[in-house]
């Protein structure tokens, strides 16, 4: 045993001996004939006031900030950095590369002024954003207000594998920012963490098809959600992974919007996490057929409905959270609390309460569905119930206009629900 030992220590020794040789080898061949390391560089910065921008917030910087970005994609790759500043862009700074770049800034002291109409900055199309960051900037509406199709940063070839955080996307008191980031062709790997998008009268997100697209905190606020076709995030098709978390999507025409209307293919699967949708038009409105998840979210205050589902082979969870105060704002609507006219569903734990229409509204080709462990409460009718292969059970109805309506159906059990006027 003692020999067994023995041996086998030594052979762990000349095996770490080689292993040391190797990489005191691979080290030596790292380093020239003069002793110069010959790896990879490590990437450029170029930063645009060395380049002639001057960040005062009334020359025209556009050349001096497109001369930088150039410089890092003739270098195969950097990063293109604003220090503190006020840069006014009168052009899009086109980015012709799928290298892989960084932009970066000082934080929201480093100011973009988005004085054109065309996109801020923008990938062109057949050249995809990939494996690039962009962050600690902000773009600032300048000028006049921007067209609806006008965004801060456009990804017209798509955007794989890359990063948006920390940014700032607005207008500049009444000037009112069009959209905030725009992917085309193909939106997959991809996170914007912290971002916040101020006075969106376009689209605050739009996704493209791919998969594996996060939206992790931050806020999408409308200018006001009366006067455009504003959409918070938009998933535009054949997208899959996708997940909102604990993100606020406020004051727009339609909070989130999943399905890309007739023609386009369905989405997959959609993960809303602890977000907020409030104060819009239209809530969640789905039209495709995807699976959504909805998991301990507020959904208030919106004017037609918090929640609609009208994809035929649409199948949506919803566990926990508050759909709350259609009609608040006394605007014209149906002040629903959810609708459902397609798929199937299931309903747990939910509280559905002082809607001024119906707090849970199911019509139309609607069948194996769930609703369970529910409170219903203050609303101007409760429940109103059609659709085929159903169950509504355990929950509790209070102070409803109109507690409980049969709106047709079979094969349904309604059994072991409480309804009180208390």
């Amino acid at each position: 045993m003692t020999e067994h030992i023995a041996s086998e220590t030594a052979a762990r020794r000349a095996f770490l001996g080689l292993t040391a040789g190797a990489a005191g080898l691979a080290g030596f061949a790292a380093f020239g004939a003069e002793g110069t390391s010959t790896a990879s560089p490590a990437p450029a910065v170029f930063s645009v006031r060395d380049l002639g921008a001057k960040g005062d917030g009334t020359t025209d910087d556009t050349d001096a900030v497109q001369a930088a970005v150039d410089g890092a994609v003739k270098a195969g790759g950097g990063r293109i950095h604003f220090p503190a500043g006020r840069y006014r862009l009168t052009r899009t700074v086109t980015i012709t590369s799928a290298d892989r770049l960084s932009l970066t800034g000082d934080g929201f002291c480093s100011v973009l002024l988005h004085a054109g109409p065309e996109h801020c900055i923008a990938w062109k199309e057949g050249c995809s954003c990939r494996e690039v960051t962009v962050r600690d900037l902000c773009v600032c509406a300048a000028g006049a207000s921007k067209p609806l199709e006008s965004a801060a940063i456009a990804c017209l070839g798509g955007v794989e594998r890359s990063v948006f955080s920390q940014l700032l996307l607005t207008g500049d008191g009444d000037i009112r920012m069009g959209s905030g980031i725009l992917t085309r062709e193909v939106a997959d790997t991809t996170a914007l963490i912290q971002c916040v998008m101020w006075g969106v009268t376009g689209k605050g997100l739009e996704v493209a098809r791919g998969s594996e697209v996060r939206l992790l905190g931050g806020r999408i606020v409308g200018f006001t959600r009366d006067e455009h076709k504003s959409v918070g995030v938009e998933l535009t098709g054949n997208n899959g992974g996708v997940h909102i978390l604990t993100t606020d999507i406020i004051g727009l025409e339609t909070a989130v919007k999943i399905g890309g209307g007739p023609g386009a293919p369905s989405n997959r699967e959609i993960f809303i996490t602890h977000a907020t949708i409030d104060s819009c038009t239209h809530g969640l409105v789905q039209t495709d057929n995807a699976y959504t998840s909805i998991a301990g979210c507020w959904a208030a205050s919106c004017d037609e409905e918090q929640i609609l589902v009208e994809g035929r082979g649409a199948v949506l969870a919803v566990a926990g959270g508050t759909i709350f105060n259609g009609g608040a704002y006394g605007k014209p609507g149906a002040h629903n609390g959810m609708v459902v006219r397609g798929g199937s569903f299931t309903l747990s734990g939910l509280t559905i309460r002082h809607n001024k229409g119906t707090g849970i509204l199911v019509e139309g080709n609607v069948r194996d569905y769930t609703i369970t462990g529910c409170r219903i409460a203050d609303n101007g009718r409760g429940a109103v119930l059609g659709g085929n292969n159903f169950v509504f059970s355990n929950n509790t109805l209070a102070r409803n206009g109109v507690q409980l309506v049969d709106n047709g159906g079979k094969n349904k059990n309604t059994g072991g629900n409480v309804l009180t006027d208390k």
